[in-house]
């Protein structure tokens, strides 16, 4: 969907696509699930314990229609929030390509910000994998450091094999200013 968005430019390849380890989704979701069982949770509880209610001045079958309202919108704001960790998560993207980095970062459900840097401005590309989780299902951090008296450092956070995708981006570059070494006319 998002993909077929991004204007490529002429003969430019599609090297790699990437986005954040399967764990961070998962992990966001799981404590989000533990968020829908909640109120099934109180509810069981007050089945159980009639009487719970009446220490706070409340009786159940009075509030029926109070308590399912509540219920409902609990689960309706459970489930946006998982439908925005999923959104997060399948929209934000490093598209690799033979010329250029394009970095997409879905900030909110209307808000995305699209930063694109070439190749040839790249000075340092690098990646760490701190913890015991992101050693172990390998993910981490990579940082991609920009040539020029700005020097823009773009950060893309729990990425799977970091050391592979820096590998691909540096191979790209280094392809990239041998490219045009040979033939300095082709710089778009």
């Amino acid at each position: 969907m998002l993909f077929e968005k991004i204007q490529l430019e002429d003969d430019e390849k599609v090297l790699t696509t990437a986005r954040k380890h399967w764990f961070v989704i998962v992990s966001e979701l799981f404590a989000t699930f533990l968020l829908i069982l909640l109120p099934f949770a109180l509810l069981f509880i007050l089945l159980l314990n009639p009487t719970f209610l009446s220490v706070f001045g409340l009786h159940a079958e009075l509030h029926k229609e109070v308590i399912a309202f509540i219920i409902g919108a609990w689960l309706l704001l459970a489930l946006l929030s998982a439908f925005r960790i999923w959104t997060h998560y399948y929209l934000d993207l490093w598209i690799i390509t033979d010329r250029r980095i394009i970095s997409v970062d879905q900030i909110g459900f209307f808000n995305r910000n699209v930063s694109m840097f070439r190749l040839e401005r790249m000075q340092d590309i690098e990646y760490t994998m701190k913890g015991l989780l992101p050693t172990l299902l390998k993910f981490g951090t990579i940082s991609a450091h920009t040539a020029g008296n700005n020097e823009d450092v773009f950060h893309a956070t729990h990425m799977p094999n970091p050391q592979q995708l820096q590998g691909t981006i540096q191979k790209a570059m280094d392809d990239r200013i041998r490219v045009l070494h040979i033939n300095p006319d082709s710089v778009t």
